[in-house]
């Protein structure tokens, strides 16, 4: 396979040239970086070193051959350029931009006046002939070459021997600076791209805290948007318009009545809600519940009170739709719970102490007032229920509830629910009312309630406006009678315009709420008695 070589401007090949050598690179690594200096050739994806990269002979002095190489060649009479070893610390050096360096520059035109006149010679045919002017040689060389080798001296003064290790030091150092040169840049480079990697980070960090603090001014204004216990109990004003009670303290005590029992309580996880599946009030582990407890019955009362949709209190609130509708029905039925446990039905002794002085002087042994009240709910699915629940007086699918209070305005009897087609006399009997009442009382009522045969049987005086017989007029007595009675037995419409003041039982009751609706009423007319006295 025929050698080429590498230098760049060398055409030589030894299939062309048989008479020169080529030569491979040396293995120590700081000769090899001289040679790729001399030849100004880069390592790189251009250039590789490997076994058949030579150099020719062509780049080389005869100093740079061993001498017993050359006295072979002479012998065997080859050509001076067919030299095949080196001397280890041979470095190529001859090469074409060398020799175009090293010639003398051009001397510059002389003045006509300054030039010697040309010598004329005379030739062969007797004509003569101009001498051009011969140069100085009187100017020696003084440099010592003692310490050369005895071999000749070649052109240029680097290839001499006695230079030799300057020179390869000269290299050396000339190779590591340039490493150092192109290291210190790749270090430039680097420290570049990271002051760039820094100044993206310190603005990426800048951009990042200008969101934290925009979060953090949106949760501020998010928290003074939130409606909370602690906003409203300092108004009075507006603690009676979203809960009815009268004052904060009438609240806190009713509170404080529920949470013991509030802070045991389970929460309602609707249809798939069983006693493993149960949790009691923030025993779940890690979990925090989002609403105090006191927020949580703000909540209810405000549901209760002025029948806001789920939606909506659940963004008063900032908390989940679902939140607000278990909290509603928890909480409903807890109060259900507690409330039965207030002795609501007064001793006969208590009821003689509170009434007011308008029984004390026409009706004193008045034990309760009672009346029926209807609540409007959705049309059942069902034909059975849609036929008993239908009211014929109010035109309309309701659900009835008898009530009692006491002369001094205060519920205390409330039936169970019953389904609107049922009438007054059936309710009354039904309710476990008449189980309560002792002989010598008396119950008020409106003319509807046919329940005089029931109460003699007990003892028990029923006070209702007199009827109008025929079409004959009242007597003045009967007349006295109906106003008396009604003066005093306006007090249970009155209490029962309080028990609907409570919205979430105006208009009809929603299906949702159904499963619920005995809890809600029962615990909505318990709530009225923190509302204060009704009769003065």
């Amino acid at each position: 396979m025929p050698h080429h070589c590498c230098v760049p401007r060398c055409a030589s090949n030894s299939k062309v040239s048989k008479e020169l050598s080529f030569h491979s690179f040396p293995q120590d690594a700081d000769l090899r970086k001289a040679w790729i200096l001399k030849i100004r050739r880069d390592e790189g994806k251009h250039f590789e070193i490997n076994n058949s990269t030579k150099v020719c002979s062509l780049h080389f002095t005869e100093a740079d051959y061993s001498s017993g190489n050359r006295k072979r060649a002479e012998e065997k009479k080859l050509s001076s350029l067919c030299r095949t070893v080196l001397k280890k610390s041979a470095v190529p050096s001859q090469f074409t931009w060398v020799e175009s360096a090293s010639k003398p520059s051009r001397k510059g035109p002389m003045d006509r006046s300054d030039c010697p006149p040309p010598k004329r010679r005379k030739s062969s045919a007797g004509c003569a002939e101009a001498v051009p002017p011969t140069l100085d040689t009187s100017i020696t060389c003084s440099v010592d070459t003692s310490d050369c080798s005895d071999q000749p001296a070649a052109d240029d003064h680097e290839h001499c021997s006695c230079w030799e290790p300057l020179n390869s030091q000269y290299l050396l150092l000339q190779v590591e600076r340039d490493d150092m040169g192109s290291h210190i840049s790749r270090l430039d480079a680097e420290q570049e791209v990271l002051r760039t990697e820094n100044d993206m980070v310190k603005h990426r960090a800048s951009c990042q805290e200008d969101a934290i603090k925009k979060l953090k001014d949106e949760n501020e204004q998010l928290k003074s948007h939130e409606l909370t216990f602690e906003q409203v109990k300092e108004s009075q004003h507006l603690l009676n318009y979203y809960t009815g009670f009268a004052s904060t303290l009438m609240f806190m005590a009713c509170f404080n009545f529920l949470k013991p029992a509030a802070e045991l309580m389970r929460t309602w996880k609707g249809s798939q809600t069983t006693s493993d599946t149960v949790e009691r009030h923030g025993s779940k582990p890690g979990s925090k519940p989002k609403l105090s407890l006191v927020n949580q019955f703000f909540l209810v009362m405000i549901r209760l009170r002025l029948g806001l949709g789920e939606v909506d209190l659940a963004y008063r609130f900032r908390v989940s739709q679902s939140t607000v509708s278990r909290l509603t029905i928890t909480w409903t039925n807890m109060m259900y719970y507690k409330f039965h446990q207030l002795p609501i039905w007064l001793s006969r002794r208590k009821i003689d102490k509170l009434m007011p002085p308008c029984f004390k002087l026409w009706y004193p042994t008045t034990r309760t007032i009672i009346d029926c009240t209807e609540f409007f709910i959705n049309t059942p699915s069902l034909l059975s229920r849609q036929c008993g629940t239908w009211s014929a007086y109010k035109n309309h699918n309701t659900v009835k509830v008898l009530i009692g209070i006491a002369p001094h305005g205060h519920v205390n009897f409330i039936s169970d629910v019953y389904e609107g087609s049922i009438s007054d006399k059936a309710i009354t009997e039904q309710s476990g009312l008449l189980d309560l009442l002792q002989e010598g009382d008396s119950v008020m009522a409106d003319k509807g309630f046919d329940i005089k045969d029931m109460l003699l049987a007990h003892k028990v005086r029923l006070n209702i406006p007199p009827f109008k017989s025929g079409d004959q007029q009242m007597t003045p007595d009967a007349l006295m009678t109906t106003k008396k009675i009604a003066g005093v037995r306006i007090h249970v419409e009155r209490k029962m315009q309080r028990i609907k003041c409570f919205r979430i039982l105006a208009g009809e009751i929603d299906n949702s709420l159904f499963g619920s609706i005995q809890q809600l009423i029962f615990v909505c007319a318990v709530l009225t008695n923190f509302e204060g006295d009704l009769v003065a």
